[in-house]
């Protein structure tokens, strides 16, 4: 059977090219593999199918079309661009001014006509060592994600069979710094907006003790930190730590499989299963661990933390689902949408060669049958030599309406063999 590809020319389903046989020799699920199976239901639904061959390379570009445009399109520099435009506007909302908070205190009255004011207990914490700076969170939070994805993409499969998936790694890095860049943009602008004072804020910006502070006068001495000391909501830390280490823990978990259907229920393949979620779940850990860090360390409030989260997680879940298929679903788990629907194009694809290859051998038999059946009623008209026997209506009927599941063969000639059951018995045509 020959499939024509804009690209590549006439191929056998056998030999496919590069992009489209690793489409067909990825994983399957048993309720995949039926589904693309050459059955009578499946050709009639590849016959309804406003499917057309052409549409196999229609989402790519034209040869007539410059060679940067195909790099463009190909490494989706438009999507990294747009990214780091993201990246830029986060940078220029965290060095504008920030918004000016009046400072808090605590009014205390000595007696009807003496008051003094004290600094609040709130934001009068100790300002204490950063357990993850700012060049390890961003260190590990790009590191961590970009070597997993290259050892399960290069290295992983030297040595155990594992899905190797088309331009895996340029989706997951789109993934990684889209997660990240929209994290980054809503956590600068709602610091910058909000302006609120950290819970070492009075410490940090090297606040002047020896003077009795009348409630209304600024005694920070240090300017460049009592404007890092207003950025407390949301944390920065946390926000960044969950938007890449969730798209990991993601990422993990589709290409594991660990949530799609088809679970195997024995007791050593269960065990297995159980270390993996643990491997997938163990960056969300790390993510965690970084924002209570945040809290011990007197640089956030509980409810910074948990807003950053919030908006990390939600980030890594829009940037991942943009990206990547259903963490839930077999057939799309860990595969990115592009490479998805090019997979679902060539299976239509061979379907519909499947059926045409079928229609035309069904139209040649009844022609076969057409022209012995008139063959015979001449010759039994004319001197009387004997004709061979008409072919039966059963057996008509037979080749012109073929029923139960069948096997289509194609062999390197170009001849075309169809063996199966069917009602009443098994036939074989070629």
């Amino acid at each position: 059977m020959s499939i024509v590809f804009k690209k590549h020319g006439p191929l056998t389903y056998q030999q496919l090219p590069a992009d489209a046989a690793a489409y067909a020799a990825a994983a399957e699920s048993p309720q995949e593999r039926s589904r693309t199976m050459a059955t009578p239901a499946n050709v009639a639904a590849a016959a309804r199918s406003s499917w057309h061959p052409d549409d196999v390379h229609a989402d790519r570009m034209p040869h007539h079309d410059s060679a940067w445009k195909r790099l463009v399109l190909q490494y989706r520099v438009v999507e990294f661009a747009c990214t780091a435009v993201m990246f830029g506007f986060s940078l220029f909302f965290s060095l504008i001014e920030v918004f000016q908070r009046d400072i808090p205190y605590v009014e205390v009255r000595l007696s009807l006509n003496q008051t003094v004011w004290a600094r609040a207990p709130s934001i009068d914490l100790v300002k204490g060592k950063e357990q993850v700076p700012m060049v390890m969170l961003v260190g590990g939070g790009v590191a961590l994600p970009i070597l997993s994805n290259l050892f399960l993409n290069f290295v992983l499969p030297k040595f155990k069979r594992v899905r190797v998936i088309p331009h895996d790694t340029r989706d997951f890095l789109l993934s990684l710094f889209q997660s990240a860049g929209l994290s980054a943009l809503l956590t600068q602008f709602i610091k910058n907006q909000t302006g609120r004072f950290r819970p070492s804020f009075y410490d940090m910006c090297g606040w002047n003790k020896d003077v009795i502070w009348d409630g209304v006068s600024n005694l920070c001495s240090l300017p460049h930190w009592e404007k890092e000391g207003r950025k407390s909501f949301p944390s920065g830390h946390a926000s960044f730590a969950w938007s890449t280490m969730l798209v990991l823990t993601l990422y993990l978990l589709g290409r594991s499989r660990l949530n799609a259907e088809n679970r195997s229920d024995s007791i050593l393949r269960g065990g297995r299963k159980a270390l993996k979620l643990f491997v997938c779940f163990a960056p969300s850990l790390i993510a965690a661990w970084v924002s209570v860090t945040r809290s011990v360390d007197n640089w956030h409030h509980y409810s910074d933390i948990l807003a950053g989260s919030i908006i990390g997680a939600v980030s890594a879940t829009i940037a991942y689902g943009y990206n990547y298929g259903s963490v839930f679903n077999w057939e799309s788990a860990g595969v990115p949408y592009q490479e998805y629907h090019n997979r679902r194009k060539v299976r239509m694809h061979v379907l519909r060669e499947q059926r045409r290859q079928l229609l035309q051998k069904q139209r040649k038999d009844r022609e076969l049958v057409e022209l012995s059946g008139g063959s015979d009623q001449q010759i039994g008209s004319g001197d009387g030599t004997l004709a061979r026997p008409a072919a039966s209506s059963s057996t008509h009927d037979r080749l012109r309406k073929p029923t139960g599941e069948f096997v289509i063969n194609v062999s390197d000639n170009g001849s075309v063999t169809a063996t199966g059951s069917a009602i009443g018995g098994s036939q074989s045509h070629r």
